[in-house]
């Protein structure tokens, strides 16, 4: 009998939703959503085909897993038993080295993750010595990343198909302080409702994440067209089934939009290596950029959206600081909000509408790695084209 694989998608906490529509709208059915996870089903005669359009495809997804399978793990000697009786062999070659990467147990009888990580890697070369009828495993060939989540004594076990994680697209060579993920500035985007009818504008542009993630979304351009993923060097990574799909994703770029994404910085070096990211990623020809103050900024002719990571914390030296900056937005603010222009920010205060001087009607609480961090929506008004 075959056995039936899925992928987990790990994301930020709070955008499962955008993530999990992101992977329908690729052609796969989603089992369930986690916090910070999405099950999602991948044929198993095409594995290399179906991870690596997860991989290449993906904007909102930080990496992608194989969940080799999952069991019932009330003790320790189930869950050797069931960490052993895994297909380890699909993804490791008898010389592979098995690093499991992170362990996480929740409400569970098994809780010492350092024990759960000695004994799971254990069986995992167990299991390898019977595949492979050897008595000892090398371990000197490729490394093969696993993560462990127990959770209601249940365990699943993934193995991580990404390598670096999927915020590195390969562009991003020069950066400031505190520079926003790829993965975030896309979930922005999607938050917003922001598509390529209406204009985009980043008077905080930094290394130029949102404005290049904004570019690559408008011109159907995969993110992980410009990189190579873990999984390609695994048994089952097929060469020519990951070309086939990195050509098909090819094929998909769009070079005759017509798009308004406009990327602004009162910082001249910070603006001169976004401008340079930008091109690295193939789309810098599609991004006006100034420099200047973005309480300067104003909207154009065409109605909008402005998104921005506004300078907080060490960025700004002091919390005093970042508050009298966001007060001094006034005019920038009734400017947009005039014109009929949605307006999100993302920054790591929950009452930045109390400093910015409006209400957002919707915040989102997001949990991006060890960082919290909070996107404040100012809708468009009603009554404009862009509802």
């Amino acid at each position: 009998m075959v056995k039936n694989y899925r992928a987990i998608a790990l994301c930020a906490v709070g955008i499962e939703k955008i993530c999990a529509a992101e992977i329908e709208r690729l052609g796969f059915k989603v089992d369930f959503r986690s916090p910070g996870r999405v099950y999602v089903a991948v044929d198993t005669s095409n594995l290399a085909r179906d991870l690596a359009t997860l991989n290449i495809g993906l904007r909102t997804a930080e990496r992608v897993l194989l969940e080799l399978g999952n069991f019932a793990a009330p003790d320790f000697d189930a869950y050797y038993e069931g960490v052993e009786s895994l297909a380890w062999e699909l993804c490791c070659f008898k010389d592979s080295s098995i690093h499991i990467e992170r362990v996480r147990s929740h409400d569970s009888a098994l809780s010492a993750q350092t024990s759960l990580q000695a004994m799971g890697q254990k069986a995992a070369y167990s299991r390898l010595q019977q595949a492979y009828s050897m008595k000892t495993m090398p371990a000197t060939g490729n490394t093969v990343g696993a993560r462990i989540y127990v959770e209601k004594d249940h365990c699943s076990v993934g193995i991580d198909t990404s390598g670096n994680p999927l915020h590195k697209r390969g562009y991003r060579k020069r950066t400031v302080l505190a520079p926003l993920k790829e993965t975030i500035a896309a979930s922005l985007l999607f938050l917003s409702g922001w598509n390529r009818k209406y204009s985009l504008v980043d008077p905080f542009c930094g290394s130029g994440t949102i404005a290049i993630e904004a570019a690559l979304f408008a011109l159907d351009f995969a993110p992980g067209l410009m990189r190579k993923f873990a999984f390609e060097s695994m048994p089952f990574g097929a060469r020519k089934a990951v070309e086939a799909v990195r050509d098909s994703f090819e094929a998909k770029i769009r070079s005759d939009v017509d798009v308004e994404i406009h990327a602004s910085d009162i910082d001249a070096e910070a603006l001169e290596s976004a401008k340079k990211n930008a091109y690295d990623a193939g789309v810098g020809d599609w991004i006006t950029w100034s420099l200047g103050k973005a309480q300067d900024s104003r909207p154009g002719a065409k109605r909008g959206y402005l998104i921005a990571n506004p300078p907080y914390g060490n960025r700004m030296g002091d919390e005093d600081q970042a508050q009298a900056l966001y007060a001094e937005l006034a005019e920038m603010r009734d400017a947009y909000a005039e014109a009929g222009w949605g307006m999100g920010f993302i920054t790591d205060k929950e009452d930045f509408g109390a400093s910015f001087g409006m209400e957002p009607q919707i915040v989102r609480h997001l949990f991006n790695g060890a960082e919290e961090q909070w996107f404040h929506w100012f809708p468009p008004q009603k009554n404009t084209d862009i509802l």
